[in-house]
C-alpha cells in the first residue's frame, strides 16, 4: 500500500488495526501436571532451599502465640493480622516510601504452592504492599489448607483481577546474577518465615 505523504505512518497502521477482522481464537487447554511427593513437605523443602524458613503449629493462635514471644516489639513492627495491633499500620503510613522505616512486617499469607515453596500475598493480605518489600524479617501465616499442589493449580485458584497488587514470595530476596555469588536480601527483606498452621 503506497502511503500519501499527507499520512502519517502511525495513522497507517491505526487505520489497519481498525479494518482488520481477527476471528476469536479459544485459549490453549493447560493441564493440571501432577507433582509428586505432599504438598505440604514439599513446600517446607522447597522454602528452606530458597533460604526461607518454615514453622508449623498447632492452630493459628499458638503461631500467633510464637510471634508475640519471639519478635522484638520494641522495634518497628507493622501487622497487618488482627491479633497483633502495633503502632505502624496501613492507615499510618501515607507515603508508601515511608515503608521502609519497618523492621518486622507480620501479614497473612492468601495461598501456597508446595512445588515452588511460594506464598501469593496482595495488597489486601499485606494491607500495604511496600511493608513486605521494605521490611528486614516478614512473618506470613498460612493454612495448610491453603497450600496446592503446583503451580499450575495455583493459578487456577488466584483471581489476577482482585486485586492491584498481588505477588508470588519464595523465600527472602536474593541474587546471583554477579559472578553466580548468592547475595540474600538484595532488593528486599533479609529472611522470610512462613508460619503454618
Amino acid at each position: 500500500m503506497a502511503i500519501d505523504d499527507k499520512i502519517t505512518s502511525r495513522e497507517v497502521i491505526m487505520n489497519n488495526l481498525k479494518t482488520a477482522h481477527h476471528s476469536n481464537v479459544q485459549r490453549p487447554v493447560i493441564p493440571n501436571y501432577a507433582v509428586i511427593g505432599d504438598r505440604i513437605e514439599n513446600f517446607k523443602k522447597k522454602l528452606e532451599g530458597f533460604d526461607g524458613k518454615c514453622l508449623e503449629f498447632r492452630d493459628r493462635s499458638d503461631a500467633v502465640r510464637w510471634l508475640t514471644d519471639n519478635i522484638d516489639m520494641n522495634s518497628n513492627v507493622y501487622s497487618n493480622i488482627p491479633e497483633i495491633n502495633t503502632d505502624i499500620s496501613a492507615e499510618s503510613i501515607a507515603d508508601p516510601h515511608d515503608a521502609n522505616t519497618i523492621d518486622v512486617c507480620i501479614a497473612e499469607g492468601n495461598l501456597g504452592v508446595g512445588e515452588t515453596g511460594s506464598i501469593w500475598v496482595t495488597n489486601k493480605s499485606l494491607g500495604l504492599a511496600a511493608a513486605a518489600l521494605f521490611t528486614t524479617d516478614l512473618y506470613l501465616l498460612l493454612e495448610k489448607d491453603k497450600i496446592v499442589n503446583g503451580i499450575h493449580e495455583a493459578y487456577e485458584n488466584i483471581e489476577l483481577g482482585s486485586t492491584q497488587y498481588g505477588s508470588l514470595f519464595s523465600g527472602p530476596s536474593a541474587t546471583a546474577d554477579i559472578e553466580a555469588v548468592h547475595i540474600t536480601g538484595a532488593q528486599g527483606e533479609i529472611s522470610l518465615t512462613a508460619l503454618l498452621y
